[in-house]
């Protein structure tokens, strides 16, 4: 769907890769380098892609949303590579990172390149509220990061827990990206409010159906299964695992993921029938997404807002 999403957007879409790829010139080979092997292997493009939606949404030209949508892609790499050296990464998305194929210090610079990029649109092109909108994420990233840290090791997150971080780590970029698209189409307060609760949700489901993937097999999704036991993180299906086990049980978990074991882990989940539960609060996510979405007039825009969030609820991996 994403393709053709893409593909509906057209000229607005190429226009962000475009100024996406100018943004980052340079005269120094050694960064092009780099960028130019990170813009091959860019991801989904999630977030600019529904910064550009929310304008078409709001019956937005999406000229405006453009820069916002290159700011988004860029504030969101700038993390992805920073994340990689915190989390001793050599690949992702099944390619070397930017640590593994030159050195965690490239990564970091380049992360900076990008974040330092990312202002400078910002400041060229946006307005004070659009800039504050981008510094309050920034600031929710680094202490959701920094919040899961001291979770992984006190080991005592709860549900309340894990979507404070996942809010701050995840559903922040969500919030901003499609805040920018209304906000540039001039979207009222009450539309702008009902859109945030439309981000906040489908950003959640988004990282939640992330974490359900990680307790299936490696086969099945492409990626490495377990990570989130290896890095003891306490997500979701874990949580819902839980709910049906006495105390005791608890413990001798939480020293297993504190010991790695992923395999027993993975098993306790699967007994408890955690990957259910964890499912059916992911579908609750989409579904309140996709309500919030009752302010916007009908148009192809906002169905395929409301496609992305239903797609997350899909029990096929």
């Amino acid at each position: 769907m994403n393709d053709e999403i893409k593909g509906f957007l057209g000229e607005d879409w190429l226009r962000y890769q475009k100024d996406l790829s100018a943004t980052l010139a340079s005269d120094i080979e050694l960064l092009d380098s780099i960028n130019r092997y990170i813009l091959s292997n860019t991801g989904k493009q999630i977030r600019p892609m529904l910064c550009l939606l929310a304008s078409r949404a709001c019956g937005g030209s999406c000229l405006m949303a453009v820069p916002c949508a290159v700011a988004m892609e860029l504030l969101h790499t700038a993390t992805l590579l920073h994340d990689d050296v915190v989390d001793q990464a050599d690949t992702r998305r099944g390619k070397a990172t930017v640590g593994a194929l030159y050195t965690p210090k490239d990564a970091v610079l380049i992360g900076d390149y990008w974040l330092a990029k990312a202002t400078d649109v910002l400041v060229n092109n946006c307005d004070k509220r659009i800039l504050n909108i981008f510094s309050n994420c920034l600031a929710d990233l680094t202490r959701g990061e920094v919040l899961q840290m001291e979770k992984s090791e006190s080991m005592e997150t709860d549900f309340e827990g894990y979507v404070s971080i996942i809010s701050k780590k995840t559903a922040s970029l969500f919030r901003t990206a499609i805040f920018c698209g209304a906000y540039s189409a001039g979207a009222s307060e009450a539309t702008l409010k009902a859109l945030d609760s439309y981000a906040l949700h489908l950003g959640l489901a988004f990282q939640m159906r992330d974490d359900i993937l990680d307790y299936h097999p490696s086969d099945v999704t492409g990626k490495p299964s377990g990570q989130d036991i290896r890095e003891r993180k306490i997500t979701l299906p874990l949580l819902e695992a839980f709910k049906s086990a006495d105390e005791d049980e608890k413990a001798a978990v939480l020293q297993m993921v504190r010991d790695g074991k992923v395999e027993e882990v993975s098993a306790f989940v699967k007994n408890r029938k955690g990957i259910e539960g964890a499912q059916e609060v992911l579908r609750s996510e989409s579904e309140t997404a996709v309500d919030a979405l009752g302010i916007l007039p009908d148009s192809q825009a906002r169905t395929y807002l409301s496609l992305l969030a239903l797609k997350l609820s899909e029990r096929d991996v």
